[in-house]
């Protein structure tokens, strides 16, 4: 109706803008005649008294109304609104080559079949009708990105999809041509939003939007994965490992699956668990009894009718290093403690416990040393000295015995070396021993107050916190429960140093109450700063969990505790070259990203390093890859595997040193067909919509696919151009006129005015 009266639609006036298109003096012409019906309309008010005034009134409106019309239609008022000329614009289709492309959960058939329905060049529904409205770019993606022709290019054998990539190709591909958007077919799988984040902002600012249809379930019917092992990366001979195996299933609550665990294809673990909905964790202990590069293949038996079995097994790798780690333990006092704590590992052939103990002003007792040299002139005072041990032991030592030069090696020794600190309690420890606004405050895991009492002194008993019972540093038995028997039976200890709380970020682990007191005390806490930890044990006797009556002679809890304690302590320390990889189970024909950090120590020149990796295969055969110096950080040196074929490698960097070749420790991977594909390979339906979202696209099920088209319709890109319209000879303009004039006639003859 509206554009039967005003012959054009609402959107036109909508957009459009007004014009008069009459030269200057059509228009002065125009406004010389309005005095005209100025002054037949006056001669209404000189009739007098025989009209009334409400009624000349009601005449003059209606007639200037009508007089208004005419003169608007007078002036050619013209609509002129901005339209697009159409041109052939390009949508970039980019689809998904990846193994996980296979797997069937797309109405019964594989994923794949979507894009073989319709993006085939005879038969392809959604290409045909894309092609009528856009020319097509297709593009395939999986490990890289390329152009094609065809999608008989597709083979669906990609071990990875590497979706960022794919995006970055086709905006240069396309770069210069008038892209309206681009189409993304995929399931999204076993990728995360932050790693192509700087892509869509990119994107985004080039104002062009991806469009994305997730093809796959996004979750199964009934599947069983293990879809995380959290390992450290390398342990002590010897030391209690814990792996944590994380399991993820649908639709086989309460079924019972076992769990194998396999090194070098000897079963070396086997556990039946009970399934829980949803993910659950299963912590498993390790020997570590072999010092070598391990790769474990932890392994669930499988259902018949599961969705997916390759997700069922899954490899880790850790190292166990022999080698013997050097503990510097810095004493103020002679005291039972450090006595004790040496007695306790002193059978630990992996630790070497040097002692530094001050038996006087200025005097220093030095016991556990491996040459007449070393801590000579006391505690270290050369940053390649202290980097030289892999923990720092501080005991009952007041800050003052501390140059603030030598506090901040020590908060480095923790945050560049990654190295551990475990400060002990005592009576010049902490508060009491001036800690408190020191720079080893900085690193503290504990809030350290002003000293309370001057002669402050608590007996407490321990208790473990739920942390502490999963810690492997703290279990004291070969089982959980009596585990937790264990601390619950041992005799009470004494503190000195009142601490009551933990900084944000660190971990409670053991608490004491004092009898008659309702408030606890801080007994344990860890933290992690920059690359190493630092454990607060503010206790000054734990030697009584020894010495106490109620221990038995044969107790080994005392000596379980210390060797646990410093061997944790000791776990994450990076040795002398630091090697690690982005990920140690890589596909066919990918790359696996290789750093090498070296440690300032002065046992090798950096400036003048030449480092290199050397790779062997399962079959023996070496190859040398150069390193190249990052560069914004001089210790750092890196490289890109390729992994052209699947099987089983070991690595190891070597540097020329001083005193000849320096090698890393040995680490191993592995190179499948389908990398990791298969794990967590349901359809991502977060990160698709996000990425349409971030750049103003949409997402689209297969079932909605058939709006695509018509949504890329207004994305056609072409040239701008002005269009006018004429307004004068508006039916609606003609109507009002035919109406203003026969309702003043009307109301006339109603007053007796005609």
């Amino acid at each position: 109706m509206f554009e039967v009266l005003f012959k054009y639609p609402l959107e036109l006036f909508a957009q459009g803008t007004l014009l008069l298109v009459l030269p200057w003096w059509q228009l002065v012409l125009i406004a010389l005649l309005i005095p005209l019906p100025v002054f037949l309309m006056l001669g209404y008010f000189r009739a007098g008294s025989r009209v009334a005034s409400r009624d000349r009134l009601g005449i003059t409106l209606l007639r200037s109304a009508a007089i208004s019309l005419v003169l608007f239609s007078l002036t050619r008022p013209l609509l002129e609104v901005g339209s697009k000329v159409p041109q052939s614009s390009v949508v970039g289709i980019l689809l998904d080559n990846s193994i996980s492309m296979q797997i069937t959960d797309y109405d019964d058939r594989p994923r794949s079949n979507l894009i073989s329905q319709q993006l085939d060049s005879g038969s392809g529904g959604l290409l045909r009708a894309l092609q009528q409205k856009f020319d097509t770019r297709l593009f395939k993606f999986g490990t890289g990105a390329d152009v094609m022709s065809d999608i008989g290019e597709l083979d669906f054998k990609d071990g990875s999809s590497n979706l960022k990539r794919a995006l970055e190709v086709a905006q240069e591909e396309l770069k210069g041509q008038p892209l309206a958007a681009m189409v993304v077919i995929s399931d999204g799988a076993n990728q995360t939003s932050a790693e192509i984040d700087n892509t869509l902002l990119a994107l985004r600012s080039s104002q062009i939007p991806i469009y994305t249809i997730g093809v796959g379930r996004t979750q199964y019917a009934r599947d069983i994965e293990i879809s995380r092992i959290s390992l450290p990366r390398r342990a002590l001979k010897g030391s209690r490992l814990i792996a944590e195996v994380t399991i993820d299933q649908q639709g086989y609550d309460g079924e019972e699956i076992e769990l194998l665990v396999e090194d070098d294809s000897r079963i070396v673990h086997k556990q039946v668990i009970r399934l829980a909905p949803g993910e659950q964790s299963v912590k498993l202990p390790l020997d570590t009894d072999e010092a070598d590069a391990r790769q474990l293949l932890f392994r669930l038996s499988s259902k018949a009718d599961e969705q997916i079995l390759a997700n069922n097994s899954r490899q880790a790798v850790f190292s166990v290093d022999d080698e013997k780690k050097r503990i510097l333990y810095f004493e103020g006092e002679p005291r039972f403690e450090f006595k004790f704590i040496r007695r306790a590992v002193a059978d630990d052939d992996s630790l070497a416990v040097a002692g530094l103990v001050r038996t006087a002003d200025a005097k220093f007792y030095r016991i556990g040393i491996e040459s007449e040299e070393q801590l000579s002139r006391g505690f270290p005072i050369t940053r390649e000295e202290l980097f030289g041990y892999h923990a720092l032991v501080l005991g009952s030592v007041e800050i003052t015995l501390l140059s603030h030069e030598q506090q901040a090696m020590i908060v480095e020794f923790v945050s560049e070396r990654g190295g551990g600190l475990l400060m002990l309690g005592g009576r010049h420890a902490f508060a009491e021993g001036g800690y408190a606004d020191s720079l080893i405050e900085e690193i503290s895991p504990v809030l350290l107050n002003k000293p309370e009492e001057r002669e402050f002194s608590r007996e407490i008993r321990i208790q473990p916190t739920k942390a502490a019972l999963v810690h492997p540093a703290l279990l004291l038995a070969d089982s959980d429960e009596k585990s937790i028997a264990r601390w619950l039976t041992l005799p009470p200890l004494t503190t000195v140093n009142p601490i009551y709380g933990v900084k944000p970020g660190a971990t409670l682990l053991l608490t004491g109450t004092a009898a008659a007191e309702e408030s606890s005390y801080v007994v344990m806490a860890s933290q992690r700063y920059g690359r190493g930890k630092v454990l607060a044990f503010p206790v000054q006797n734990s030697w009584l969990w020894q010495m106490h009556e109620d221990i038995e002679l044969d107790d080994q809890t005392h000596e379980t505790l210390w060797r646990q304690l410093l061997r944790w302590l000791l776990d994450s320390v990076p040795p002398q070259i630091d090697v690690s990889l982005s990920t140690h189970l890589g596909h066919a024909g990918g790359t696996i990203s290789l750093r090498s950090e070296l440690l300032r120590s002065g046992l090798i020149q950096l400036e003048a390093a030449t480092p290199r990796a050397v790779l062997t295969d399962s079959y023996g055969f070496e190859e040398v890859i150069t390193l190249n110096r990052h560069p914004n950080m001089p210790d750092v040196f890196e490289a890109d595997i390729v992994t052209a074929e699947p099987g089983d490698y070991w690595l190891r960097v070597e540097y020329d040193g001083q005193a000849g070749v320096v090698s890393s420790e040995e680490t191993r991977f592995q190179v499948t067909p389908e990398g990791s594909e298969f794990f967590a390979s349901q359809m991502n339906e977060g990160l698709l919509r996000n990425i349409a979202a971030e750049t103003r696209g949409a997402f689209y099920t297969p079932d909605q696919m058939y709006r695509l088209v018509d949504d890329l319709a207004d994305r056609q890109r072409g040239s701008r151009t002005l269009v006018q319209y004429q307004l004068w000879d508006m039916p609606i303009i003609f109507i009002l006129l035919v109406l203003l004039l026969a309702t003043e006639w009307s109301y006339r003859r109603w007053r007796g005015m005609v």
